[in-house]
């Protein structure tokens, strides 16, 4: 029996549990008045989730009662299932994410009012609860953004592909292979980025995320795809190298077209002795 097919019948039952858990969170957040609205982020209010795809749940609370929410927000998570553990990096900070029984994921976030104002960011939201219309003309407003490719996104992307490759170089040199594997990883993804901002389109995932870039959910093209299959790599000193290099045309390639985009210069000469210092 394969690995995917032992795990078939546990998994196919995930999206009900999401749904129970799910329910469970509003049925507590809208019996508390200081709840002002609620609604759902990432893939479940867009609609291209999947079985493992998490619970985003942002929560509006009422003026001054932000920081008891925040306080109390694992006590809270375990009204709504039943917990395996907590990912909590920062007991202070307005998130906790909270891992169920039996594969469930939920990230609550706490918000106050004035925090949500109109955003890219806030497009595709699923407004689940606003009762006193808190929220949803914010939500309609965001809708209508479009996303504008800035002189300083690409400012960023070329600077940080750069750093990347000599870090990965840097750390190939003293024989610290999961560390370059590390930053090559994160060229990697630069270079996705660079891809979603070349057809001038929001990378709606936070920095580092493979979420929805490889797999059946993926947008890429084939060509893309095919480049990032070609990159992969053992934690091998030659293998990295040689993917480092492999991968030289297509950030140049992108540099030249991210630059021309928003008319800054393109310095692809100097950009490209830079990046070739790592080679």
């Amino acid at each position: 029996m394969g690995f995917k097919s032992r795990h078939s019948e546990r998994d196919s039952n995930l999206p009900k549990s999401r749904e129970i858990i799910l329910s469970r969170a509003m049925e507590d957040l809208t019996a508390d008045p200081d709840v002002l609205a609620v609604y759902l982020g990432g893939s479940l209010a867009k609609g291209d989730y999947d079985n493992y795809s998490d619970i985003d749940l942002h929560t509006i609370v009422a003026p001054g009662k932000r920081v008891e929410f925040i306080k109390n927000k694992r006590v809270r998570a375990e009204r709504w299932g039943n917990i395996l553990f907590h990912e909590d990096a920062n007991p202070l900070g307005p998130v906790v994410v909270t891992h169920y029984i039996p594969f469930i994921k939920v990230d609550s976030w706490y918000h106050a009012p004035e925090e949500i104002v109109p955003s890219i960011w806030l497009k595709g939201v699923d407004v689940l609860h606003d009762p006193k219309g808190i929220i949803s003309n914010t939500i309609k407003e965001s809708s209508n953004i479009s996303y504008i490719l800035s002189t300083q996104e690409v400012e960023v992307w070329k600077s940080k592909i750069l750093a990347f490759a000599h870090e990965t170089y840097r750390a190939v040199m003293r024989e610290e292979i999961y560390h370059a594997e590390s930053n090559l990883d994160k060229m990697r993804w630069l270079v996705v980025l660079g891809w979603y901002m070349e057809e001038e389109r929001h990378f709606d995932a936070s920095y580092g995320s493979w979420s929805k870039i490889e797999g059946r959910r993926s947008i890429l093209n084939e060509r893309q795809l095919t480049l990032l299959r070609k990159w992969k790599c053992g934690k091998v000193e030659a293998e990295i190298m040689n993917v480092l290099v492999g991968m030289t045309p297509e950030i140049l390639r992108l540099n030249e077209v991210l630059s021309e985009k928003v008319e800054i210069k393109t310095d692809q000469e100097q950009f490209k002795s830079i990046l070739e210092m790592s080679h």
